[in-house]
């Protein structure tokens, strides 16, 4: 690891099995984390509602597309708001990209909105952020700790299957996200225990969230 790869990390406090993340400035298996987050959302979006890890509330159905690529991370995955614990097993050698606190819309999801609209959904949805958590291992963040991680990308393509979650119908469509994202070093094999918060009050009339919490658990096995 180069001395500029080691810079870009933050050390979590020592402990079993710990793990670093990257700064947000960083590029993370040579990705910026906008692309990151990119990719993140067409993964979730490109699986039907049936084996969707967002709506998994076991992780039964965690490593569904993601078993078959050579992707440098491991998406964890939101649930759409309550209380989840999920389990997986998975590869050791991939990072982990954690969504702490995510937001997608698109015009499919918001039919006859313009670009500059979305735009304007997805980032008062994230001004209303009203609490972020994190803890991985024992090294828990804060808000203060987590607020530098805001990632809002620019319009990309997603493609929505038959059955696809969110309530889209099936083709091609332009989003945008914006949300509270980390990216982690390479896990070793061992033990992880991920739990991360989120929470956010947006009363108004444009609100797609106007009271909206998740609190989620992972249980990982690393292999």
């Amino acid at each position: 690891m180069t001395l500029l790869s080691l810079l870009s990390l933050i050390s979590f406090a020592a402990g079993e099995n710990s793990v670093n993340i990257f700064l947000p400035e960083s590029k993370s298996y040579g990705l910026s984390y906008e692309q990151h987050v990119k990719n993140f959302w067409k993964w979730i979006i490109s699986l039907p509602q049936d084996k969707n890890p967002w709506a998994d509330q076991t992780g039964k159905n965690c490593v569904i597309g993601q078993l078959e690529t050579n992707a440098s991370v491991f998406y964890l995955s939101g649930n759409g708001g309550g209380k989840t614990e999920r389990t997986c097993t998975l590869s050791a050698g991939k990072g982990l990209f954690i969504p702490v606190s995510p937001f997608e819309i698109s015009d499919k999801e918001a039919p006859n909105r313009s670009s500059e609209d979305l735009h304007k959904i997805a980032k008062k949805d994230q001004d209303s952020v009203t609490s972020l958590y994190l803890k991985i291992g024992n090294k828990e963040y804060s808000r203060q700790n987590l607020e530098q991680y805001r990632t809002p990308t620019e319009d990309f393509e997603v493609i929505f299957p038959n059955n696809a979650i969110f309530g889209a119908t099936e083709g091609s469509s332009k989003a945008v996200a914006d949300g509270y994202y980390i990216i982690t070093e390479p896990l070793e094999k061992g033990n992880y225990t991920i739990l991360y918060k989120s929470s956010l009050i947006c009363p108004e009339i444009d609100c797609i969230e106007p009271n909206f919490a998740q609190d989620i658990k992972y249980n990982l096995i690393v292999e």
